[in-house]
């Protein structure tokens, strides 16, 4: 079966013509040689398009799209997929030349799994350059709920490798345009419901690290952060935690939102986030309607020095207290 299975290698990409040539060339150096290559283009303006077909021709599968985000371009390749594996590629990262082959052969050992993530290096914008990496993340059995108790996602996308009719049972990436960031948390938390998870510690990925990265759009990150915790809500989260951890991280995340809505000018909606966040943990509730009332006047550092200035005030109220003739 190792030898014989068809795999899909989806490459979403959108305006990453100086990378996505990287990514497709370490997928034709697998040692696995049954691979179908789906470069997805995001809308990409910068000649992408041109530059594969001229490049790879045949040896690869294109399809175009509107912008709509990786997520979306995920799911074009997952309906184009005529694999029955399907290992997913950031176009800007790479593939070790053995990741299809050890990931197939895991598949072969491990009949009950679904979903095998592994390793990575990160490297620097050359692509090559080794540049420091945090240790393996590995999961128990009780994926989801070790999932869900973390504040992101710890596993790369670029890292996995599924089952097709797994990907396609639970119906792919969520079809939001605005979900860019984190949209890979919620589909690992919906597989994790239903199928079994492998982890492999071998760095068979190469993470590149550029100042482009979705990852750094902070306000997409903490959209793409709360919608992933909105949507747990229907996921079973009861099994995992309490209703009130849960309360609390699902306040957090709006009120994170808000903060990053606040910096970003949009007065209005950080407001109501934070008072999402104040009427969801009542714990908090009265610092996060102080946050909301500042949103009608002040800049963000405001609130940041105000609060700074009470920590201080207390510290010198514990330190001398009233009555104290020092």
């Amino acid at each position: 079966m190792p030898n014989a299975a068809l795999v899909s290698i989806i490459i979403p990409t959108y305006n990453r013509r100086q990378y996505v040539t990287d990514a497709v060339d370490s997928c034709l150096a697998q040692t696995h040689d049954n691979c179908e290559i789906v470069v997805v283009d995001d809308g990409s303006a910068d000649g992408t398009g041109r530059l594969l077909r001229e490049r790879y021709g045949d040896a690869l599968r294109y399809i175009y799209q509107d912008n709509q985000g990786p997520g979306i371009a995920r799911n074009r390749g997952i309906a184009a997929a005529r694999g029955d594996f399907i290992q997913f590629l950031d176009a800007d990262d790479q593939l070790h030349k053995e990741k299809i082959a050890i990931c197939l052969e895991a598949f072969h050992e491990r009949p009950e799994v679904s979903v095998i993530y592994t390793h990575y290096q990160q490297v620097a914008s050359d692509g090559a350059t080794p540049v420091e990496t945090g240790a393996f993340e590995s999961y128990t059995d009780d994926v989801f709920c070790e999932l869900l108790r973390q504040t992101g996602c710890r596993i790369l996308t670029s890292s996995s490798m599924c089952r097709t009719n797994a990907l396609r049972s639970i119906g792919g990436f969520e079809d939001d345009a605005k979900f860019r960031s984190a949209e890979d948390w919620d589909l690992f938390l919906r597989l994790a419901m239903k199928y079994r998870f492998h982890g492999i510690d071998r760095p068979l990925v190469y993470r590149r690290v550029h100042e482009s990265m979705i990852s750094d759009d902070k306000l997409a990150g903490a959209y793409g952060r709360l919608k992933t915790i909105q949507n747990a809500r229907h996921y079973g989260w009861e099994r995992c935690m309490p209703p009130a951890e849960f309360a609390r991280k699902l306040s957090a995340r709006h009120h994170v939102y808000a903060l990053y809505l606040w910096a970003a000018g949009e007065r209005r909606d950080a407001r109501h986030h934070f008072l999402q966040a104040a009427e969801i943990y009542r714990p908090q509730a009265r610092q996060r309607r102080l946050y909301a009332i500042y949103t009608r006047f002040l800049p963000p550092m405001s609130l940041d020095i105000t609060l700074a200035a009470v920590r201080f005030a207390r510290r010198l109220l514990g330190r001398h207290p009233p009555g104290d003739q020092q």
